[in-house]
C-alpha cells in the first residue's frame, strides 16, 4: 500500500524506498535521501531511474509524477492500449500500485511516463479497454452486488449523463469478443469493460474482472449500469472480494 503524501512535502528515504518497492523495483538504490531542512525526520529525495518487474524502466520524471502525484506528462489513455494479460494476473487481488493512477500505470506496460486520464470520472478510456471505478463504502452512488456477488451495479456520474454521452455510447456498444478473435489479437480489437473495487478509500482497487452488459436505467441518477461479473468463478475463490460483499 502506498504511503499517503502530499503532494506538498517532503517525503522520507523510508517512504520513497516503500514506493520503489511498490512499484516492482529490483534495487533500492534507484532512491537517495540526504538530510534537509524539510523538517524533522524528512529528507530531499533524489530520484533516479528504477527498474521495474516488467522490465519496464520509470524514469527519474515519471516516478515522481507518479509518487508525488504530479500532473501526468505522458499520452492519454484514449491514444493507448491497455495491457490487459498483465491486469487479468490480479483478478481478485489487490493492485500492487495504489489509486487510480497506480492502475492505470500498471496497466500502460512500459510507457515513459504516467498517461493522462480525468481521476475524478468513474471510469478510464483506453483504445481497447474501459476502467470502471467503485467505491464499496462511502462516494455519491450505492453500489450493491447482487446474485451472490455475480451482479453489480455501476452509476455513470458527471454532469446529467443521457444514453447520448459518448461514455455511455460506448459502454452500450461493447460486445463480446467477434468470431474468431481471441487471445492478444481480441485484447486489441475489442473493448474490455472492466471493474475495480476498493473497500475504502485508504486500500488499493481489487480487480474484479470482465464486466458484461445486462441492464441500465437512463432515469436512475447518474445513468445506471448493470453488470455481470465474468470472472466470477475466480472471484468466488478469494478472499479479498468476498470481504467485500
Amino acid at each position: 500500500v502506498w504511503p499517503r503524501v502530499s503532494p506538498h512535502s517532503a517525503i522520507t528515504g523510508r517512504e520513497c524506498k516503500a514506493m520503489v518497492k511498490a512499484l516492482g523495483s529490483r534495487a533500492a538504490s534507484g532512491v537517495r535521501g540526504s538530510a534537509s531542512g524539510g523538517g524533522r525526520g524528512r529528507a530531499a529525495v533524489s530520484l533516479r531511474t528504477v527498474p521495474t518487474k516488467a522490465g519496464a524502466r520509470l524514469s527519474r520524471k515519471a516516478l515522481a509524477e507518479l509518487v508525488l502525484r504530479r500532473p501526468a506528462s505522458g499520452a492519454s489513455t484514449k491514444t493507448l492500449l491497455a495491457d490487459l494479460a498483465v491486469i487479468r494476473k490480479h483478478i481478485g487481488r489487490p493492485c500492487p500500485h495504489f489509486g487510480k493512477r497506480g492502475v492505470v500505470q500498471l496497466a500502460c506496460g512500459g510507457a515513459e511516463a504516467p498517461p493522462k486520464f480525468n481521476k475524478y470520472a468513474g471510469w478510464v478510456e483506453w483504445r481497447n479497454a474501459i476502467f470502471l471505478w467503485v467505491n464499496a463504502m462511502g462516494g455519491p452512488f450505492e453500489n450493491t452486488f447482487t446474485g451472490g456477488g455475480r451482479q453489480v451495479n455501476w452509476y455513470v456520474g458527471g454532469s446529467n449523463p443521457t444514453a447520448r454521452s459518448p461514455i455511455v455510447q460506448r459502454l452500450l456498444q461493447a460486445a463480446p469478443p467477434k468470431a474468431g478473435a481471441s487471445g492478444a489479437r481480441a485484447d486489441r480489437e475489442q473493448t474490455h469493460v472492466l471493474l475495480f473495487v476498493r473497500p475504502k478509500a485508504t486500500e488499493p482497487y481489487i480487480l474484479c474482472g470482465r464486466c458484461g452488459y445486462l441492464a441500465h436505467n437512463a432515469d436512475k441518477k447518474g445513468f445506471e449500469f448493470t453488470w455481470e461479473l465474468r470472472d466470477f468463478a475466480t472471484l468466488s475463490k478469494s478472499p479479498a472480494f468476498a470481504q467485500m460483499l
